[in-house]
């Protein structure tokens, strides 16, 4: 057992302390806060294991003794709490949720994947502030950590036109799985022959049915198809719908197709709400700005690739990649809220390949991710990435 100098004395609710020459102080609320403190000192004073050693500095300080209660590592020389492991401190909000969420016995991978993903971005102002971000606005998070966005968009073409069949494919995607809590495999999309109007229903019901007598065509099996509309595969019996962004008319963008700026060229001063960088929102961002659009798309976002947590009250972030998944119903200015995890593997896919490049940088001793314009330069070792990343790689591998 180290040997470890403890001192003490007690004044009333002021607890005096001396750990191997490092002096604390404490004014407790109550004499029986005082008395708690004070007892967990002798006690480390007669036995001074780590354990014992621990549970005065949880006393001490309450991030502290938060951390030991969810499993967390603490700092006692600075109070700073880590997810076991690590070396970038948390944020007090996140710490203030994982502790709420040990406490009801909540599940809490979603949360720990979304700092696993945030401790990779080199800005300390996003990793501070993009949780508290989160909860002022109604973002949600997937279990693997994306957080689910809104962009509001154009068609590339600039031409009014119908809802596609992509569309009207990604819209009961999400209907299937969100409201009916169902596999899209277990539907079939059809046509009426009539009205040329798509329709949806199980697949042991079509097996019954006559395509002739019924006046319809088959076209497929739901989750194949827009699968398919992933894979760029779809026939030439439709077009896959290509959009753009609002302002400048310039992006490309497609279900399935992460859309990306780089890096070095976005701005990641919180204080410019409009900058360069591309923006992604709430649905309060959207309701305001989506009343002309074409589409609203249902997006993710890596925590790793949010480039400014604006300042104001503004309800958009700006960010270098978004991933657009599906096409959301956007009606009466009002968004179907997406709350579950949808088409997290097709996201995945892309991070896996990411991570790798970002590791194989890091191998060669240069910083994986270059800075922002107006960020806050990365301060931390080559070690803590390396860690970091091949923790993230080896989760969802």
């Amino acid at each position: 057992m180290k040997k470890i100098n403890i001192n003490a004395v007690k004044f009333g609710t002021v607890v005096s302390l001396s750990i191997d020459g490092k002096l604390q102080k404490k004014s407790c609320k109550t004499s029986e806060e005082a008395n708690t403190l004070f007892k967990a000192i002798l006690k480390a004073k007669e036995k001074p294991t780590d354990e014992n050693v621990k549970g005065i500095y949880a006393l001490l300080c309450e991030k502290i003794r938060v951390a030991r209660k969810a499993g967390l590592e603490a700092d006692p020389a600075n109070g700073e709490v880590y997810l076991a492991g690590f070396n970038t401190p948390l944020p007090q909000l996140l710490i203030d949720v994982i502790e709420e969420y040990t406490d009801n016995k909540y599940p809490i991978d979603a949360i720990i994947n979304f700092w696993k993903l945030l401790m990779i971005n080199p800005d300390k102002r996003v990793r501070n502030t993009l949780f508290n971000f989160i909860k002022i606005h109604d973002f949600s998070i997937t279990d693997a950590g994306y957080m689910v966005v809104y962009k509001a968009v154009d068609y590339k073409d600039r031409v009014k036109r119908e809802k596609t069949f992509e569309e009207y494919v990604s819209n009961q995607v999400l209907h299937v799985k969100k409201d009916w809590k169902c596999s899209p495999k277990k539907y079939v999309v059809y046509k009426s022959n009539d009205s040329g109007e798509y329709g949806i229903a199980k697949v042991e019901t079509v097996e019954n049915w006559d395509e002739d007598d019924k006046g319809i065509e088959v076209m497929g099996n739901l989750g194949e198809l827009y699968k398919a509309i992933f894979d760029g595969v779809i026939d030439d019996k439709s077009t896959v719908p290509v959009y753009t962004d609002k302002h400048t008319h310039t992006m490309t963008i497609m279900l399935g197709k992460p859309v990306q700026q780089a890096r070095k060229e976005c701005n990641g001063d919180p204080a410019e709400d409009c900058s360069n960088g591309v923006h992604v929102g709430c649905t309060a961002y959207v309701n305001s700005f989506g009343n002309n659009c074409d589409a609203v798309l249902v997006c993710y976002v890596n925590p790793m690739n949010v480039i400014s947590v604006p300042k104001s009250e503004c309800s958009k972030m700006r960010v270098c990649e978004y991933f657009p998944v599906a096409v959301a119903t956007y009606k009466d200015q009002k968004i179907d809220v997406i709350e579950q995890k949808y088409f997290e593997d097709d996201y995945i896919n892309y991070e896996v390949e990411e991570l790798e490049q970002l590791i194989t940088k890091v191998q060669a001793e240069e910083l994986p991710i270059e800075a922002a314009i107006n960020s806050e330069s990365e301060t931390r070792s080559l070690e803590e990435m390396m860690k970091i990343l091949s923790t993230r790689l080896i989760d969802i591998e």
